[in-house]
């Protein structure tokens, strides 16, 4: 199938929006803290003294506030918490949903990953607990906790999970199996996570910096993140939609993507036809940016492949959020969102000296009052996944 059959394809149903957004993520509870955090650039890593630098490359993350009463079950802590608040904001439309009309998907990597080694090393660990062990079955107790008795799928694809989630929830929509579909993305802290990475001397004891040149690694992070999706008819008035997407996948390497950015290219590309937009219509790019030296490098290329030299206005969120792997595509969506809604372009937290291969439109402090009518965001995971999509305000 062709781009333009593809496009129109998309294009037979009604445009899909975004009624709701709900977060908690390494600067706070809720999608405020977001806001909060957008115009003055903070940035929400910290040591963590459970990060024993004898046992761990870095001590630096993204730790996101729990509630006494779940940190035994973290994943469905963080992902119920951000589902809750999207509904709350999407209670107008969804009140005429009928619950069997109501999907969910679900994006993560490692689900209650923690619950594993608990288990190994003999240690308390409730039967929610080890239920989460297995995402799908996360899945189907978080539809359950929202009362979404429709289709429920789960996405775990590395950390590209968040972007194709919300495709997939939006393709339920297209072709009518759910009237609103809830898209929730969770990954949690745990020794299993930050040992995996200090294992491939990823993570950059100082807290990640992307598109710095001093840039050595990423840090990890941990988030819930929810986003309801709807058709245009069912929220008239609502101001962001989902306009278009494209993914590839680079067949280059296990957990390198490929150096020319060309797999990264194909997934843009095909967003922007989808969205029936030129290179020139984006007014944003919010990047992967993981601060390791062979993805930052392999991302500019990529932009200024599909952009030009000049291209648009480009930040990356990680040093505000960490990576949070399977949550990243939704939270740093809602990120996304967010600032559309705020007329803000992010900055770059925690970049210091912009690496010389950088967008020339690289955002190191936020931007108030800019244009922010087409978004792009962009996501790329081991395996040599790649996904964009874009968003359209107004």
């Amino acid at each position: 199938m062709t781009l333009v059959n593809m496009r129109d394809e998309m294009m037979k149903g009604a445009p899909i929006c975004v009624a709701g957004c709900g977060a908690i993520t390494a600067v706070g509870r809720g999608v405020s803290a977001l806001r909060s955090a957008l115009p003055v650039n903070a940035s929400g890593l910290r040591p963590c003294p459970e990060f024993d630098s004898t046992r761990f490359q870095s001590r630096v993350a993204g730790r996101a506030p729990a509630e006494e009463g779940w940190r035994d079950d973290p994943a469905f802590g963080l992902a119920a918490t951000a589902l809750r608040e999207a509904q709350d904001e999407a209670a107008g439309v969804l009140g005429n949903v009928r619950p069997e009309r109501l999907g969910l998907v679900l994006a993560t990597t490692k689900a209650n990953i923690d619950a594993m080694q608990r288990r190994m090393e003999g240690r308390s660990c409730s039967d929610s607990a080890g239920r989460h062990m297995q995402a799908d079955l996360l899945a189907a107790d978080l539809a359950a906790e929202a009362r979404a008795g429709g289709p429920v799928q789960t996405v775990s694809i590395a950390c590209a999970s968040g972007l194709v989630a919300i495709q997939q929830g939006a393709k339920l929509l297209q072709r009518d199996a759910a009237d609103a579909v809830l898209v929730v993305g969770v990954d949690h802290l745990s020794d299993f996570v930050v040992a995996g990475f200090t294992s491939l001397k990823a993570l950059d004891p100082e807290g990640c910096r992307p598109f710095d040149r001093n840039r050595c690694g990423l840090s990890p992070g941990e988030a819930g993140a929810a986003v309801v999706l709807v058709r245009e008819a069912e929220g008239a008035g609502l101001a962001v939609r989902l306009a278009g997407w494209g993914n590839s996948n680079d067949a280059n390497h296990m957990t390198g993507p490929s150096r020319d950015g060309s797999g990264l290219v194909l997934a843009i590309r095909q967003a922007l036809a989808l969205a029936g937009l030129e290179p020139g219509s984006i007014d944003y790019v919010n990047a992967h940016g993981t601060g390791t030296p062979y993805n930052d490098a392999m991302e500019c290329l990529a932009l200024r492949s599909v952009f030009g030299e000049e291209g648009p206005a480009v930040s990356g969120s990680k040093g505000m959020l960490g990576h949070t792997l399977g949550a990243a595509g939704v939270v740093e969506s809602v990120l996304c969102i967010t600032a559309m809604r705020e007329g803000i372009m992010p900055g770059t937290p925690r970049l210091a000296d912009p690496d010389e291969g950088a967008p020339a439109r690289l955002l190191r402090e936020p931007v108030r009052g800019a244009r922010m009518q087409h978004v792009m965001k962009l996501n790329v995971g081991f395996g040599g996944i790649n996904s964009a999509l874009v968003f359209s305000h107004g």
